[in-house]
């Protein structure tokens, strides 16, 4: 699962009207679920999960209904700017969470999530995500949740057990700790310590993201937690101990743990295939369990001339048996609640992502918010590095956020 981060914002000033002026052709299309010819974009996150995407899509038009192009996209971010700019989009497209506000403010997207079957099926963190200005727009194909991925050899030669509350995580990252080798690596960014500040009772906005909430206590006692964890060593960066992201630390053997979703999975599997690792949830802060979602949705373009067609493919590729067959061999996770057990069969080692998505905190805010994330990650990247201060952090953010939300 990856946190696409495209320059959408940039051109979809333009979408609407070129949306306005591609719609319905008044050739009646628009209704019919069968005979169309559609075109799907989808991004690649490896050559065996596109060949799954391949396969039910060619299912999909073995079923005679309609036709489905499907073009995988290396230069996904590029292909679908200029598509929706030009006013042709792909019929179905995958969009992921934290665009949606851009996409749904521009009038690019064809409101379509509560027209799969069971909708109430999807875990609500996810149709949460999925949802602007009340709007629901599109279903969520899958998702991924931040926890503890720790090394049990290291845990078993130090006599510990994963810990479940901050206090223990800190004193567990602190016994692992050695020169070069801090306990615990976890990046820098929003994307990840946001599970604490959901811990902690805290977050940068208010629930209806109409006002920023940086100045509280509960922000402030989780940031001074991880800022002192930092300072005194057991605490690190991928950076400070040369990896570029959380598991490739871990696999290295340059931490005994680390936070990240399900995507590790993956990456240890093909990477680091003999290091031997748990995963558990993360220790529970002053109010309780707390992490973060992440997801990818089938969005149906509002230019579509042939809509029902669309959301009939969605329609398959949500429905329970497709969904199970598309997320099995891979570390993401269906986004059917009815579905967890089943996807835990044949890896129940993994149960511990699977019950981040009854408490998961959505990272999706407003069209305009990604300069307020910058901010903040900045402010966290001094912190961890020890040249600012949660002072420092707690104004800037909050006055980078104010001039965005008003």
């Amino acid at each position: 699962m990856r946190i696409m981060r495209p320059a959408l914002a940039l051109v979809l000033a333009g979408v609407l009207s070129a949306t306005a002026a591609c719609g319905d052709d008044g050739s009646g299309k628009q209704g019919d679920t069968t005979g169309a010819k559609l075109t799907m974009f989808a991004f690649s996150s490896s050559p065996a999960e596109d060949a799954v995407l391949r396969k039910a899509i060619d299912d999909y038009n073995k079923q005679g209904r309609n036709t489905v192009d499907l073009k995988v996209l290396p230069e996904y971010d590029t292909a679908l700017t200029t598509a929706l700019a030009g006013g042709q989009p792909p019929d179905v497209f995958y969009l992921n969470d934290n665009k949606l506000p851009d996409l749904g403010k521009s009038g690019a997207l064809e409101p379509t999530g509560d027209q799969v079957d069971n909708p109430g099926d999807f875990y609500d963190t996810l149709k949460q995500s999925f949802t602007y200005q009340g709007t629901y727009y599109c279903a969520p194909k899958d998702f991924s949740t931040l926890q503890l991925v720790y090394n049990t050899a290291d845990f078993e030669a130090a006599g510990l057990k994963p810990p479940t509350t901050w206090e223990e995580l800190a004193t567990t990252a602190k016994a692992l700790t050695k020169p070069g080798h801090p306990g615990l690596v976890l990046a820098p960014e929003f994307y990840r310590w946001g599970a604490f500040f959901a811990q902690a009772g805290a977050w940068p906005t208010d629930d209806g993201i109409t006002k920023m909430t940086m100045d509280t206590q509960p922000m402030r006692q989780a940031l001074q937690y991880l800022t002192d964890n930092h300072k005194a060593g057991s605490f690190g960066t991928p950076a400070a101990v040369g990896a570029g992201w959380g598991g490739e630390a871990f696999g290295k053997g340059l931490t005994s743990m680390t936070i990240e979703g399900n995507w590790i999975v993956g990456a240890m599997k093909n990477d680091f295939p003999s290091v031997k690792y748990g995963v558990a949830e993360l220790p529970a802060g002053p109010k309780g369990k707390g992490t973060m979602s992440f997801s990818v949705c089938y969005g149906v373009a509002k230019a579509s001339k042939s809509k029902a067609a669309a959301v009939d493919l969605v329609k398959f590729l949500t429905s329970p048996d497709e969904q199970l067959t598309i997320t099995k061999e891979f570390p993401v996770m269906p986004s059917r609640k009815s579905l967890a057990d089943k996807w835990l069969t044949d890896k129940p080692e993994l149960k511990a992502f699977v019950a981040g998505g009854d408490y998961a905190k959505k990272s999706v805010f407003v069209p305009g918010f990604s300069t307020v994330i910058d901010t903040f990650n900045d402010g966290i990247q001094g912190l961890a590095k020890g040249n600012k201060s949660v002072d420092d952090v707690v104004s800037s953010t909050q006055k980078a956020g104010g001039s965005v939300l008003g």
